[in-house]
């Protein structure tokens, strides 16, 4: 099975796909295998070029061949999937291969144990996922959903160093970082929980004063009214992923956090104490050497 399926593969690619190739729209691409003929057992390429989308793909049949790859340069990237789908445990309706030098590399078999968030490196500023349909003889409206995400990797570098998404951010990252985020806020760290099947530690934040944000309250909740972290002005909290390798810790006082949206959650990017950012703040802003307006 294993050697035919690659065969197949890497054979309709060396010869090129026979159809004309697809283009979603740079981010998403959404599809459905009932345009497909049923005779036809072919791969359908994907092309996206885009930090961050999704592909969807209803009444799966065949394949889809998704090259991934960052907007306009060709830099390597991490990148992180997520994987939803209608499949039953007993009766999965795709599995997602990661596209090797020489074989495919199994990202999702559809099974209850497989992990829904995959992350794994470019080569050569590039990644291709293999996504194969199972059970095409069904007429249920299943339903395949990838969302994605990709992160530069920084220059003369030779892969991803898990380190690096746990150590303090510099001054610089601090002044961009606030510019670029999708939210920051200060506030105080209610709770750290571990998620063993995402590896990622869910940090529970009570906001004190929000920011700034580019998004509605989408990711914003309101907190139980019998906390006893609440007061009447201060009644709002949000949750915040950090990687669960970097052994994050309930800290005492009041941060700043910067976060960005990822895979559908917020991502925590730099947290600097309050009154580190405020000095940081001051000197910046005097000294004019920031691309927005930094606030505290």
């Amino acid at each position: 099975m294993w050697s035919k399926l690659i065969y197949f593969v890497l054979h309709s690619l060396m010869l090129g796909i026979s159809f004309a190739s697809i283009m979603g729209d740079e981010c998403d691409w959404t599809g459905s295998g009932l345009s497909t003929p049923s005779t036809d057992k072919g791969v359908t390429p994907i092309y996206l070029r885009c930090s961050a989308g999704k592909i969807k793909w209803v009444y799966p049949r065949g394949a889809l061949r998704a090259l991934l790859r960052l907007p306009n340069q060709d830099r390597n990237f991490r990148a992180c999937i997520k994987i939803r789908s209608t499949s039953k445990p007993s009766r999965p309706i795709a599995r997602v291969y990661l596209e090797g030098p020489r074989s495919l590399i199994p990202l999702y078999n559809g099974e209850a144990n497989s992990k829904r968030i995959k992350c794994f490196n470019s080569k050569k500023g590039q990644a291709a996922l293999y996504i194969e349909a199972t059970d095409e003889r069904s007429f249920d409206r299943q339903m395949m959903e990838i969302e994605y995400d990709l992160h530069q990797l920084p220059r003369n570098t030779y892969g991803y160093d898990p380190a690096e998404e746990c150590r303090p951010c510099s001054m610089e990252e601090l002044a961009h970082t606030f510019c670029t985020s999708d939210l920051v806020t200060r506030g105080t760290i209610l709770s750290v929980d571990n998620n063993k099947e995402s590896e990622l530690s869910q940090m529970t934040v009570k906001i004190t004063n929000l920011i700034r944000h580019s998004f509605a309250d989408e990711f914003i909740q309101d907190m139980d009214e019998n906390s006893i972290h609440v007061r009447p002005s201060n009644h709002k909290q949000v949750m915040l992923n950090v990687p669960q390798h970097c052994d994050v810790n309930h800290g005492i006082g009041e941060f700043v956090f910067m976060a960005r949206r990822k895979l559908g959650e917020l991502t925590l990017l730099c947290a600097p104490r309050l009154e580190t950012w405020s000095a940081l703040v001051n000197k910046l802003n005097d000294e004019g050497k920031s691309h927005c307006v930094l606030r505290s």
